[in-house]
């Protein structure tokens, strides 16, 4: 039986995971340790909850006791949030703590699971086509994701344990409204010139809930990586993470207008 490390595991993306393992031809293959920053679910056979905050060093403390004797075979990380706002009128608490959730608290977590990994083991982040730096007044974010990449490679790099980044497009999940409700102040940033841009981003925002690929079509790229002798540095999910990947070749000026001038058309639809 292999041991898996979830890491927010309250995600829906994690929910789809953790039913791909817990049954079918899986059932009984993993067992299942699962983090949560509060309300923890009943433990059963092959499944067990504990209390973890990425952004709490003690938490980690006491994660460690339960641990103590177990070696991982894969770890994944879900954790996440999104900060939006034109950078000239980002609050540094809030641009910290999209770091601190993103970036800072993935190195918390691999200086962490660091002596509980053995050689085949394997670290996944679940990223966002966002770290490609595409989308503007979503820089904490981009930024923060496109950081933790960087990192990501570098303790692959540094240890020889295999990381993966996977990178889904737009996800039918409760994330949108979590990062609605999260971003509340942060909308009145877009006053003024931006007031239109902040009214078609909020409304983008909840359209996306419902659009996009589902929690179990990013699972099962999860699951995938998972069962692999080799897996790929990078996975992308959705035709959107694809095409947001092409701007890498694209000069980073003409990348701009084609931005703008895409972003512009959306804001003047959705105000008429």
């Amino acid at each position: 039986m292999k041991n898996i490390l979830l890491i927010a595991a309250n995600s829906d993306i994690a929910k789809s995971l953790i039913n791909f393992l817990s049954g079918g031809k899986f059932c009984g293959a993993f067992n299942i340790f699962a983090s949560f920053r509060k309300n923890l679910p009943e433990k059963k056979e092959g499944f067990t909850p504990f209390i973890l905050d990425l952004c709490d060093e003690n938490s980690f403390i006491e994660a460690g006791q339960l641990f103590k004797d177990i070696k991982f075979d894969a770890v994944v990380n879900f954790a996440g949030v999104a900060i939006t706002s034109p950078v000239e009128k980002i609050d540094s608490k809030e641009l910290q703590f999209q770091f601190d959730v993103s970036t800072t608290g993935l190195v918390r977590l691999l200086k962490f699971i660091r002596p509980f990994l053995n050689n085949n083991s394997k670290v996944i982040n679940i990223s966002s086509m966002a770290a490609f730096g595409i989308f503007p007044f979503l820089s904490p974010y981009c930024a923060a994701k496109a950081a933790a990449d960087i990192l990501l490679n570098a303790f692959e790099l540094e240890t020889g344990i295999r990381c993966i980044s996977i990178k889904p497009g737009v996800v039918k999940t409760k994330f949108w409204e979590y990062c609605i409700n999260l971003n509340g102040k942060n909308f009145k940033n877009f006053d003024g010139e931006y007031e239109k841009i902040g009214r078609f981003l909020l409304q983008n925002a909840k359209n996306n809930a419902n659009k996009g690929v589902s929690p179990d079509d990013v699972a099962k790229v999860i699951l995938k990586a998972l069962k692999s002798k080799n897996p790929r540095h990078t996975y992308l999910v959705g035709f959107d993470a694809h095409c947001a990947s092409i701007s890498r070749f694209i000069p980073k000026r003409i990348l701009n207008k084609i931005i703008r001038l895409t972003l512009n058309r959306r804001v003047r639809k959705i105000s008429k």
